[in-house]
């Protein structure tokens, strides 16, 4: 998992939730379109560009295609929750490139949560629970971490494409092709940052 370094809820979205009233309750989706932005931006700002989940790099040209804004709660299980800023992430989108169902990450998690057992996504910290072997597999950290099994699950972390990808990655920087600065600029990562920074022993920026 990458996970993001939460910050507090952006002024607009604070602004809009704080115009409650009797006739109106802030639902999702966010019925502002500068709301909606503002979210969109500070959510990729957090994640460093990146899936909060699998570490792909993200585009917001084609919301719902190229990512999603994702309940790490989800809204049937946590209304409350919709709308809260700390809840909210960005995720690979619902589709793949042939525009099928996105096999992995929020779109395959769906509803799943279970709050006794799971892994939060907050970097470092999530990013520690989990290794990924050279040969691009992902596995908990700790071998009796049952929390770090089910998020691999839910989210599909081994799909075969994700394990492809970060193996040929890692390859890249273990035979000195690349090194972790080819990887993050400008306040953006590329595609598994999060992994090669990992597996140098430093943390992204």
């Amino acid at each position: 998992m990458k996970g993001s370094r939460k910050g507090a809820t952006p002024p607009l979205m604070q602004a809009w939730l704080e115009s409650a009233n009797a006739d109106w309750t802030p639902s999702y989706p966010f019925d502002s379109p500068s709301v909606t932005n503002e979210v969109r931006g500070a959510l990729l700002a957090e994640q460093r560009g990146l899936c909060v989940y699998c570490g792909k790099r993200l585009k917001l040209e084609k919301p719902g295609a190229t990512f999603h804004i994702e309940h790490f709660r989800p809204q049937s299980k946590y209304e409350a929750h919709a709308c809260d800023f700390q809840n909210l992430f960005l995720s690979c989108g619902l589709k793949d490139d042939e525009g099928m169902p996105s096999p992995t990450c929020g779109n395959h998690k769906q509803n799943w949560f279970e709050e006794e057992c799971h892994v939060a996504p907050s970097y470092p910290d999530c990013t520690l629970r989990f290794r990924f072997s050279l040969t691009g597999h992902v596995l908990p950290t700790a071998v009796d971490d049952m929390a770090a099994e089910r998020m691999i699950t839910h989210l599909n972390l081994n799909h075969p494409e994700l394990v492809k990808d970060r193996e040929y990655v890692l390859m890249l920087l273990d035979e000195g092709s690349l090194t972790e600065d080819d990887f993050f600029a400008d306040g953006k990562g590329e595609s598994y940052a999060h992994i090669v920074f990992q597996h140098v022993g430093l943390l992204m920026p």
